[in-house]
């Protein structure tokens, strides 16, 4: 997006009082939100102080899509692709002025100062959760909810929907008391983490209905005991190494802090050692679907 940010930070305006002098308000954010808008080539960060009608914005040029992964980045800023910009005006400017794609024509601004030397620090804490109703487990144990990979899908079982690959979600393997897993056949791994739920010989992937079907839970032979699967009297099978359709969710966090910034105009300058410019939490909340592929 073609913001009015980028568009103007190189013409600085300067309009003082008669004498010359320029005027600053209070360059005072503290009780400010920090809010955000824009993408890849585009992403502003920017806080108001509607009281004292001034803004402070960084403007980071980075192509990278980002807060997908937790990571720590810096960016050197320079005025030109990684931009601050602390800005006072004849009245409040609202969120409209940083990222409409149409630049606004008011309010006037009285001062303007570009950031020629610091570095801005974003710090990005992602959360990926499949929502399966396994609490997470700091741990690299395949058994465990955690980073171990049970089914070797390449998706942790942390945010696996299906830890133990067999084409039935974790979440319905759980049973009505999830501190209490359901365990059909009684033996080894609890259903969620067991390949062969009712231990017939017959993985619960294979009990289906023909090679294409993703679905073991719609095959039910005998009603009055349940899903094939879970039947040991029932030992049909299609062999179907494949998964099905995987979904979890990133919410992420960023965290935005300035450091040795230098701000000049055409007769002052502003310096700010550390310059916190606050959290935004949940600045992405998506949902990630895809089919992982099936290990050789």
């Amino acid at each position: 997006m073609k913001k009015y940010l980028s568009i103007l930070l190189f013409t600085l305006v300067l309009s003082g009082c008669d004498d010359g002098d320029i005027i600053l308000t209070s360059f005072d954010f503290g009780d400010a939100n920090l809010e955000f808008c824009g993408g890849p080539g585009d992403y502003v960060f920017y806080k108001i102080n509607t009281q004292s009608a001034e803004s402070i914005a960084v403007q980071l040029g980075t192509t990278d899509v980002l807060f997908f992964e937790s990571d720590t980045l810096s960016f050197a800023i320079n005025g030109s692709s990684n931009i601050v910009s602390y800005r006072t005006y004849s009245e409040a400017v609202g969120s409209e002025y940083f990222c409409d794609n149409i630049p606004p024509t008011s309010p006037e601004v009285i001062s303007s100062y570009l950031g020629t030397d610091g570095t801005a620090i974003l710090f990005i804490t992602a959360l990926l959760d499949d929502n399966d109703g396994v609490p997470f487990v700091n741990s690299f144990d395949p058994m465990e909810e955690g980073f171990g990979d049970f089914d070797n899908d390449g998706l942790p079982n942390f945010y696996d929907d299906d830890d133990d690959g067999d084409n039935v979600p974790t979440i319905a393997e759980l049973g009505d008391d999830p501190e209490n897993p359901m365990n059909t056949d009684g033996e080894d791994n609890v259903d969620y983490l067991d390949e062969d739920d009712d231990n017939d010989g017959v993985l619960t992937r294979y009990e289906v209905g023909s090679k294409k079907d993703l679905n073991p839970r719609d095959n039910i032979l005998d009603p009055n005991v349940g899903p094939n699967y879970l039947n040991p009297a029932v030992t049909i099978m299609f062999v179907v190494d494949q998964f099905r359709v995987h979904t979890y969710n990133i919410t992420t966090d960023a965290r935005l802090r300035i450091e040795n910034l230098v701000l000049t105009s055409d007769s002052e300058q502003i310096t700010q050692q550390t310059l916190n410019m606050g959290t935004i939490s949940g600045i992405l909340n998506t949902d990630i679907t895809l089919t992982p592929e099936f290990p050789d």
